[in-house]
């Protein structure tokens, strides 16, 4: 049985991918059907056939990308056991890139237009419930008291400071990773 990607599949992720490079480069609202057929290597027609429209595919791209961009770095920091340790090992990689990181900057733009596309809102908005119920479960099988008011509590301390350090670069994440973590110990059966 072969387990290689279709060819149709392959063109799909490379159209998507060229689309999620496209959004931190040019903004939501620059990325075409001919930008992406361009970067993609494809012809417009293609990008139609294998997504539909290009507000579809801005969206796509998005909503996968934020979603590793959270998941892939949260999950790493959620191999540790102890939950102080992960949170703290959690902000620490969340602010390693800097401000002008293309995955921020993939987030900034999406959340920006989000707030004009019920859908896209919808989306990511499903993707952070998903996220918060996964920390939520996560601390309560680790001990925690309270695990969904952590939960909250970390995922918009989280989308806070992202922002802030978008407008300040210089933002030192040292002080609310203490925060975080006192709130997390305190909770601690």
């Amino acid at each position: 049985m072969n387990s290689n990607p279709s060819p149709r599949t392959d063109t799909r992720e490379k159209i998507i991918e060229a689309a999620a490079s496209l959004i931190p480069e040019v903004g939501w609202g620059g990325v075409s059907s001919r930008r992406v057929a361009e970067r993609a290597g494809v012809n417009t027609g293609v990008i139609h056939y294998h997504v539909g429209s290009i507000d579809e595919l801005r969206r796509i791209a998005a909503v996968r990308k934020i979603r590793t961009f959270f998941l892939d770095r949260i999950g790493d920091a959620l191999t540790r056991t102890d939950p102080a340790a992960a949170v703290e090992a959690m902000l620490r990689v969340l602010s390693a890139g800097g401000p002008r990181d293309p995955e921020l900057l993939l987030l900034y733009e999406s959340l920006v237009a989000a707030s004009r596309d019920d859908q896209l809102r919808a989306e990511i908005a499903a993707s952070l419930a998903e996220l918060r119920q996964w920390l939520c479960d996560w601390f309560a099988e680790r001990g925690v008291a309270r695990p969904l008011p952590v939960a909250v509590t970390l995922t918009a301390a989280i989308d806070g400071f992202l922002l802030q350090r978008m407008l300040d670069p210089d933002l030192d994440p040292g002080p609310l990773i203490e925060g975080l973590v006192t709130l997390v110990e305190h909770q601690l059966a």
